[in-house]
């Protein structure tokens, strides 16, 4: 059996964009892809190239903190937010967490559920600003 995982694009417009993910874990953990960007919408014919994180609000039940929640930038497996316990975090007032572009990024970005516990879940939604180059 495999982690329960919903993964939703809630809004996509011009400029933002919200994701919803959940999990229900089986132990096994895994990696799932939050935001695609080659699956975003276009504005005027621009393709958004990366994301950069403006709102997380989140509640991760886990049995053991070493196994909180792992934002990732795609390609380049740089942890950028750990997630544990029930929070908001609101980086808005200075344009959002920026992808570092480590070498090798995509512009994606990976939510990550390390070794885990059966039953341990978690609730995370996004909001994003879209970045154009």
């Amino acid at each position: 059996m495999a982690d329960t995982v919903l993964n939703t694009k809630v809004f996509d417009g011009a400029k933002k964009l919200i994701t919803h993910y959940n999990v229900v874990s089986d132990s096994t953990g895994g990696t799932t892809a939050i935001v695609d960007v080659s699956a975003l919408t276009s504005n005027n014919g621009k393709t958004c190239k990366t994301v950069r994180l403006n709102k997380v609000s989140f509640n991760v039940s886990v049995t053991a903190p070493v196994d909180a929640i792992r934002m990732v930038w795609g390609g380049s497996d740089v942890v950028f937010q750990t997630l544990n316990g029930e929070m908001e975090y609101d980086y808005s007032s200075f344009g959002g967490l920026k992808n570092n572009k480590a070498s090798s990024y995509d512009g994606n970005v990976n939510i990550t559920l390390p070794a885990c516990t059966s039953g341990d879940s978690a609730t995370v939604v996004c909001e994003w600003i879209k970045v154009y180059e």
